[in-house]
């Protein structure tokens, strides 16, 4: 039981590392200059891997929870909130996305700060609840 928590562990934890890797790709794929069709081509191309990442993190949350005999602290508790957190924003940026036309400049800029910030501060949840939950 504890090699199996273990190994989920350190499982879980390098999905977290990767979810933070692909939310920095993410912010630099908005921060280089390209038009719709560019931007469009590699949201379309990265946001699978990303959602992949997102739900293997929920997943490996809840296979360790379960074999803690679901003993919630308030790290666990955290580390859900942030995750939903997350969800919602992206939720919200690809809705954004969705609703994007060609020729609208004005929402295109709009939907560029929209994501950069949600990035940025995805990338930060993550950073301060692993340090929460590792120190």
């Amino acid at each position: 039981m504890d090699e199996t928590f273990m190994t989920t562990l350190h499982l879980h934890s390098a999905l977290v590392g990767i979810t933070l890797i692909f939310a920095a790709v993410n912010y630099f794929i908005i921060n280089d200059k390209l038009d719709y069709d560019g931007l469009a081509k590699r949201f379309r191309a990265i946001l699978p891997f990303y959602y992949l990442a997102l739900a293997t993190v929920i997943f490996t949350g809840l296979v360790l929870l379960g074999l803690a005999k679901f003993n919630f602290h308030y790290s666990e508790l955290l580390m859900i909130v942030v995750w939903f957190i997350i969800l919602i924003s992206t939720i919200k940026r690809y809705k954004k996305f969705k609703s994007l036309r060609r020729d609208d400049t004005l929402r295109l800029g709009r939907f560029i700060r929209f994501s950069k910030r949600k990035h940025l501060i995805d990338m930060a949840l993550i950073i301060v609840t692993m340090a929460v939950v590792y120190m």
